[in-house]
């Protein structure tokens, strides 16, 4: 049984009516495409209630604290009422415990106690507010998943297992394209016709849509004009699985199609337009490697270098200009020795690394639909002598993990005393070395040139952690864990229970949980996991 009461109050006058209406007060009544404003009989106070059953609409009226009750044959259809008395039809759009909105109104209608005049207020402010209503009543009636899906049509559970599509100047938010993008059906615009539509289509492992499918709708001509902005999407940034390997997949987007809105929109791109007229900015955005500073590609290869200073002879430094090729995807297709440092190696290992690098984000063209484009950069390489680095020295046969060590400067004086510290692997990174402390249970301890405990580091796979888009874990006295630089700087300070190594610019992380053993492994056990950038701010 599906029940709902009505409750219209008339004793307080909303609105001064003129001399004709003067027995009327208002109410309003949401339709399809305008809010109407219904005309209560004044003085009066009555309550409708309304029970569904298998073949009969119950209606009780209280009017002068009388009660009075009414039955109507009736049938019940999906979404549809009719009552067989008066032969009229009302079509339901919403239906709650305490709402009813009908979506066709006739213009005069009778309610037990009296008569019902209905007009309407088409403000174009009264639109939008309507509007706006629709379309949050149609989003929450949709039941379909949003977004991207296995191409089996399975939803994907975890999102941070994959990386999903995503658009040039959309990024994850598909119905900012449509709806920019839309010309509204003449016909139902004159007639003031919203809707929405549901699509569906598939995306290759180029980026390019495919086999475009309409879930749900309100009238054809959306169908049709959803259907040639699908066609005509630029290609996206393909759906990748963990590895960072292509694939295809399927992506479901809800295109809302709201009449003064629309207007509303053309409007201020007829105004942007005129403005591009008298503006001489090119709307473009280059590519960007990880946090997009130009300082980070330098410190990427820096990293990854590997070369004998003694080749540099009486030098400090040389440089290499190097070209890079970046296409629409986001990927290193070329690389070119533009102005070589001098040395064949060199040039080599830097064409290597800067093959290996993480993906880009790709140049975005802002004219018409926003488009990835490829880029190409020249970018500079320093090659220099690095400052002083402490050398490890032992009394034992060899120099091994966990044997007492002293640290010698590259003039053999003594820096750190021997048996302070015991060897933690061959682990130099620029000037800075790592040591094991000199007791049980003991830490990784981070020194610079001069010997100076700078932090603990994060112990991984029985060393210190790695070098991951140029940060490593770092821990305090409390086990907490941050991120420093190669420079022994502390990027992010130690606050974290746990914390995965930064991978395409982001990194995994939880304020709490638990180390947990399952058979000859452990792992973390948290309920809340974040990602941060390489600012420490949590990302949404």
């Amino acid at each position: 049984m599906k029940k709902f009461m009505l409750i219209f109050f008339s004793l307080i006058v909303i609105n001064n009516l003129d001399s004709q209406n003067n027995d009327y007060t208002d109410m309003y009544a949401l339709l399809e495409n305008k809010i109407w404003k219904v005309q209560l009989p004044k003085g009066k106070q009555y309550a409708m209630e309304m029970e569904f059953r298998d073949a009969g609409l119950k209606k009780t009226f209280l009017y002068d604290e009388k009660q009075t009750e009414k039955f109507y044959s009736y049938s019940l259809c999906v979404d549809t009422i009719k009552v067989f008395d008066s032969g009229e039809r009302y079509i339901i759009q919403e239906l709650t415990d305490n709402t009813l909105v009908f979506r066709y109104l006739p213009d005069s209608l009778t309610i037990g106690v009296g008569s019902v005049r209905c007009v309407t207020d088409n403000s174009i402010e009264g639109q939008r507010k309507n509007e706006e209503r629709l379309d949050s009543i149609w989003r929450k009636e949709d039941i379909w998943n949003k977004g991207v899906a296995k191409i089996t049509g399975e939803p994907v559970k975890d999102l941070s297992t994959i990386e999903p599509p995503r658009w040039a100047g959309w990024d994850y938010d598909l119905t900012k394209y449509y709806v920019s993008q839309m010309k509204y059906p003449e016909e139902l615009l004159k007639k003031n016709i919203a809707g929405y539509s549901v699509v569906m289509f598939a995306i290759d492992t180029l980026g390019m849509p495919r086999w475009t499918n309409i879930l749900t709708t309100i009238h054809k001509e959306f169908d049709k004009e959803v259907i040639r902005l699908t066609k005509n999407l630029p290609h996206c940034l393909p759906c990748r699985n963990k590895n960072g390997k292509r694939m295809k997949c399927l992506y479901t987007v809800y295109v809302p199609f709201l009449p003064q809105h629309y207007r509303d929109r053309v409007k201020k791109d007829s105004i942007w337009e005129d403005e591009q007229k008298h503006c001489f900015v090119e709307w473009e955005s280059p590519s960007r490697f990880l946090d997009g500073n130009k300082n980070t590609i330098q410190n990427y290869i820096d990293e990854r270098l590997e070369y004998d200073q003694s080749l540099l002879g009486n030098k400090e430094q040389v440089r290499g200009f190097y070209k890079i090729t970046i296409n629409s995807y986001g990927e290193v297709s070329e690389v070119d020795v533009f102005h070589s440092c001098g040395i064949q190696e060199w040039d080599a290992q830097v064409m290597d690394i800067i093959k290996g690098m993480p993906r880009w984000t790709p140049a975005i063209s802002y004219y018409g639909k926003n488009k990835y484009q490829e880029s190409i950069w020249t970018i500079n390489v320093f090659f220099k002598k690095t400052k002083e680095q402490l050398i490890a020295h032992t009394f034992e046969k060899q120099l091994e993990t966990g044997v007492p060590i002293c640290f010698l400067n590259e003039q053999g004086d003594t820096i750190v005393p021997y048996g302070k510290y015991k060897f933690c692997q061959n682990n130099c990174v620029k000037n800075l070395v790592f040591a094991y402390e000199n007791k049980e249970d003991a830490r990784i301890v981070c020194l610079n040139s001069q010997g100076k405990e700078l932090f603990y580091v994060f112990q991984y796979d029985n060393g210190p952690d790695k070098l991951r888009e140029g940060l490593l874990r770092i821990m305090d006295e409390n086990g907490l864990i941050g991120f420093a630089d190669y420079l022994g700087n502390v990027v992010i300070k130690p606050q974290f229970r746990f914390a995965f190594p930064f991978e395409n610019g982001k990194a995994k992380v939880t304020f709490s949980g638990e180390n947990k053993a399952v058979h000859d492994s452990n792992y973390w056990d948290s309920s809340d996991w974040y990602y941060i950038d390489k600012n420490g701010k949590i990302l949404n």
